[in-house]
């Protein structure tokens, strides 16, 4: 089962520090592997400003935007998980609902105030090869269940939200309290 358009939750058990406490948006998955973004990770430097300096990218008057862990892959690569109001040819948006776009482009127009309604912009992204995050959520070894991935639909409330610390906490509410009502309806269907 594929997860494109998900968000990947890290469980409290999540051994892994790269990804403690992540929520991770899959804006790919399918038999080739899986990409994402960790969307809830403000990094302290750089910001938009810095990031537009050391590319030569001339900033618009008042605006900033904070930058995001994306993920252990390409730390050095800038990218922006969007609204699909923007969009250019390099733009991925396979779930349909959020685009994802690796361009300098995009930055460009994010500093020249034509950018998308909602971004986040990413440096580094989150890639598992043909299997692997299927294994992860399973809990197959070396992990154990308890460590698996929790998946959970994608909320646009939760990934605009303006509080990012505090959305892993909800994701993980929201993530168990679904996994206990699919456990119980499953249960007193068997019996």
């Amino acid at each position: 089962m594929y997860h494109e358009g998900k968000l990947l939750v890290a469980p409290p058990t999540m051994r892994d520090w790269r990804f403690q406490k992540s929520v991770v948006y899959l804006w790919k998955h399918d038999h080739t592997g899986a990409s994402g973004v960790i969307i809830n990770k403000r990094l302290a430097e750089p910001n938009l400003q810095k990031i537009c300096r050391q590319g030569n990218i001339t900033v618009g008057e008042g605006i900033d935007s904070a930058v995001y862990y994306g993920g252990p892959i390409g730390v050095e690569i800038v990218g922006c998980l969007h609204t699909l109001d923007y969009r250019i040819g390099s733009t991925n948006s396979y779930s349909g609902q959020l685009g994802f776009t690796m361009d300098r482009k995009i930055i460009v127009d994010i500093a020249q105030g034509r950018g998308p309604q909602q971004h986040i912009i990413t440096m580094g992204i989150a890639s598992w090869d043909s299997g692997q995050l299927e294994s992860e959520i399973e809990g197959y070894a070396p992990r154990s269940k308890k460590e698996s991935w929790l998946v959970m639909d994608f909320d646009p409330s939760l990934i605009w939200h303006n509080d990012m610390q505090e959305m892993w906490n909800s994701c993980v509410n929201i993530s168990l309290s679904e996994q206990s009502r699919q456990y119980v309806s499953k249960f007193f269907a068997d019996q």
